[in-house]
C-alpha cells in the first residue's frame, strides 16, 4: 500500500523527506519536457520513475534527479499486456490515501529495492496556450502544480530552462548505430531526420505529398543528402518517394538493434546534419539536444506551448493557428521577444519549399 497522489490539490507539493515513485504513462515528448523541471522538485525527496514502455523511459537514463525503473515492457502501453493496467490504479481516485500498487516483474523487484513511500500519477494537463508566461508551456504549468510556491520563486523562470537529459550513449550502442547508418549514408553524405506524423492528433501531421516533395527538392539541390524517415509505412514500394538510395525508414535501418528506441535515437542524432519534424517525440528530443539545424512544422499548435527555445531551431507556423486565434492566447501574447524563432505562413499546410529554405537558413 502506498499513498497515491495526483498533481492537483497541493498535497504533492507539501511532501518532504519521502521516496516518491512517479508513474508517468506519457509520450516521449512529455518525458523530454519533464527533464526541464526535475531540478525544481523538492530536494528532500528521492525520486524514481517508470512507465510501461521502456523504449520511452530510457530517455531519462543517467539523469541525476530521478532513477529510471524498468517495466520489462518495451512497447509503450498501459500495462494491460503485463496484467497490470496502470498498476491497478484509477487516476481519478488518487487523493493521497493509501492504494494498492500491482507491479509485474521486473518492476516489482526494482520498486522493492527503491522502497517508495508515495506514488505520483499526473495526467499532465494540456494548457494549449491558456497560461501566461512564465508558465506558458505544458511542463512549466505542471511545475506550478507540483512545486511549492516558495521553492518555485527561487528559480529564474524568465530565462529558458535547461534540460537535464543525458545525451551520451554507450560506445557499443553508438558503434552499432554507426555501422547500420554507414550502409545507407556513408561518410561524405549529409544526413537528415524527417518526422511527419505523431500519435496524439492527426491534424498536426504534415501532408505526405509535401513531405515527399521536400525530399525530392532536397535531393535535387544536394545529391549527397540522405534522409532517415521516422514513418516507415510511407516508404512502401508504391510510394512516390525518391529512390531508396536517398530515403530509408528508421525501423528499416535500426529496428533490429535490440536497444531502447530513445537511446538509439540519441545515437542517431549524434550523427545528423539536420532535423525536420512536426511536434512529436523526435522534434522534442532534437529541440532539447540541439547542435544541428532544426525545422519545426507546426500546423495546429505553437512551439511555446511545449518546448523551451533552441537557438538551432526555426519554426514554421501554418495559417490555421492564426485563424483560430491561438497566437492571441496568453502563452504567446506574454512571451519575451524572440522566445522562439518562428515564421507565420499564409497557408494551412506547410509547403515543401518553405521547409527547404528554412533548413538552408
Amino acid at each position: 500500500m502506498l499513498r497515491a497522489m495526483r498533481e492537483d490539490r497541493g498535497r504533492f507539493a507539501a511532501l518532504r523527506g519521502e521516496r516518491v515513485f512517479v508513474y508517468w504513462p506519457h509520450g516521449l515528448g512529455d518525458w523530454v519536457h519533464l527533464a526541464a523541471i526535475l531540478p525544481m522538485l523538492e530536494p528532500s525527496n528521492v525520486y524514481a520513475i517508470a512507465r510501461f514502455g521502456d523504449d520511452y523511459s530510457a530517455i531519462l537514463e543517467g539523469n541525476q534527479y530521478v532513477r529510471v525503473l524498468r517495466s520489462g515492457v518495451r512497447e509503450p502501453g498501459d500495462g494491460s499486456s503485463a496484467g497490470a493496467k496502470h498498476l491497478g490504479l484509477e487516476l481519478r481516485g488518487l487523493d493521497g490515501r493509501p492504494r494498492e500498487v500491482h507491479a509485474p516483474e521486473p518492476l516489482a523487484t526494482e520498486l522493492g529495492a527503491f522502497g517508495p513511500t508515495v506514488v505520483l500519477w499526473t495526467d499532465y494537463p494540456e494548457t494549449e496556450g491558456r497560461t501566461a508566461f512564465p508558465f506558458q508551456s505544458k511542463a512549466r504549468n505542471l511545475a506550478r502544480l507540483l512545486i511549492a510556491r516558495e521553492r518555485l520563486a527561487a528559480f529564474d523562470l524568465s530565462a529558458p530552462l535547461s534540460t537535464t537529459l543525458d545525451f551520451t550513449v554507450t560506445p557499443e550502442l553508438q558503434a552499432r548505430v554507426d555501422e547500420r547508418l554507414q550502409r545507407f549514408a556513408p561518410a561524405g553524405t549529409r544526413r537528415y531526420v524527417l518526422s511527419i506524423a505523431g500519435y496524439t492528433a492527426e491534424r498536426k501531421n504534415w501532408d505526405p505529398s509535401e513531405a515527399r516533395r521536400f525530399v525530392h527538392l532536397l535531393a535535387r539541390d544536394d545529391p549527397q543528402a540522405r534522409v532517415v524517415a521516422m514513418e516507415d509505412p510511407a516508404l512502401g514500394d508504391a510510394s512516390p518517394w525518391p529512390g531508396r538510395e536517398i530515403v530509408a525508414g528508421y525501423r528499416e535501418l535500426f529496428g533490429q538493434l535490440d536497444a531502447p528506441f530513445a537511446r538509439a535515437f540519441l545515437a542517431l542524432l549524434g550523427r545528423v546534419d539536420g532535423v525536420v519534424a512536426i511536434p512529436a517525440g523526435p522534434l522534442h528530443v532534437a529541440m532539447a539536444r540541439g547542435g544541428f539545424p532544426i525545422v519545426g512544422v507546426w500546423q495546429t499548435h505553437l512551439p511555446e506551448w511545449y518546448d523551451e527555445p533552441q537557438r538551432d531551431a526555426l519554426h514554421l507556423i501554418g495559417s490555421y493557428v492564426r485563424e483560430r486565434g491561438f497566437d492571441r492566447r496568453p502563452a504567446t501574447r506574454t512571451l519575451p521577444d524572440a522566445w522562439h524563432r518562428k515564421e507565420m505562413l499564409a497557408t494551412r499546410t506547410i509547403p515543401a519549399e518553405a521547409v527547404l529554405t528554412s533548413l538552408r537558413a
